[in-house]
């Protein structure tokens, strides 16, 4: 059984992920978690009404909104977990994580739907500097394909966190249509790339693209290539395999249209 985190504010884009989930992955083998978090303004003394309480109790209802409503739409199918918890949701989900033992955290992405917004994000880019589980952002509208095309974008020779990945690719609900591929930037002529990679079993084929930077590496395959998932890797400093810093980043704004997973470094 995986256990997907969702943080959840209610909105359409929320909605939209958890609805993802359920299109994505085999129903019989994941557990949806979702979680909202309660952030309480600031109280003056003599208070008639603990506000904290009012707004638990709103996001409990509202939660339980959202289970009736996912729970309808897909016929029970899957199991749905919901908690309301005090405090910003950075501080709250390194502990949650551990407690429910995560392993994808799922979110919606809003306005540009591009990888600033993705990773760049306030939200997004606290949990994925958190690294306890491979997070996977959705833009909006995005609808995943009957014959998932994912492909692992990585500068290494071989691919990182290979069973969490496995593992997920495991419990896609059409696992046995995944089409995978790996693609390998070539910075300088003399750079050279496996013709293989191991995962699942399998020795999964590298596709290269000759390119000045990584960024214009990826948006050149990107173009070429119809994905339902980029794959990358999320260093500890802060830097992503072949997304490196905000700056390369923000240059890739407007390009990058599909679902994005992070894999933690």
């Amino acid at each position: 059984m995986m256990n997907i985190l969702l943080p959840t504010d209610f909105s359409d884009n929320a909605q939209q992920a958890a609805d993802f989930v359920y299109d994505m992955f085999d129903s019989d083998g994941f557990r949806l978690i979702l979680i909202h978090s309660v952030v309480p303004p600031r109280s003056t003394p003599g208070m008639m009404i603990n506000i904290t309480d009012l707004m638990l109790k709103d996001a409990e209802r509202d939660l339980k909104a959202e289970k009736k409503r996912l729970d309808e739409k897909f016929e029970g199918r899957g199991r749905v977990e919901t908690f309301a918890k005090l405090g910003y949701l950075q501080d709250i989900l390194p502990g949650f994580c551990t407690a429910k033992n995560a392993h994808l955290i799922v979110m919606g992405t809003r306005g540009a739907n591009d990888l600033s917004s993705k990773v760049l994000g306030s939200n997004t880019e606290h949990i994925v500097r958190l690294g306890f589980a491979p997070l996977l952002a959705i833009p909006m509208g995005y609808v995943i394909g009957d014959e998932p095309k994912v492909c692992i974008a990585t500068a290494k020779q071989e691919i990182p966190h290979v069973q969490e990945l496995e593992k997920i690719l495991e419990n896609f609900k059409n696992k046995h249509n995944v089409r995978l591929s790996i693609l390998h930037v070539l910075l300088t002529e003399d750079e050279k790339a496996s013709k293989s990679l191991g995962l699942n079993g399998m020795q999964i084929h590298v596709d290269t693209v000759n390119a000045k930077t990584p960024e214009e590496g990826i948006t050149k395959y990107l173009k070429e290539n119809h994905l339902d998932l980029l794959v990358v890797c999320h260093r500890h400093n802060t830097r992503l395999d072949y997304l490196f810093s905000r700056s390369t980043t923000k240059k890739l704004t407007g390009q990058i249209q599909i679902p994005l997973m992070i894999l933690p470094g």
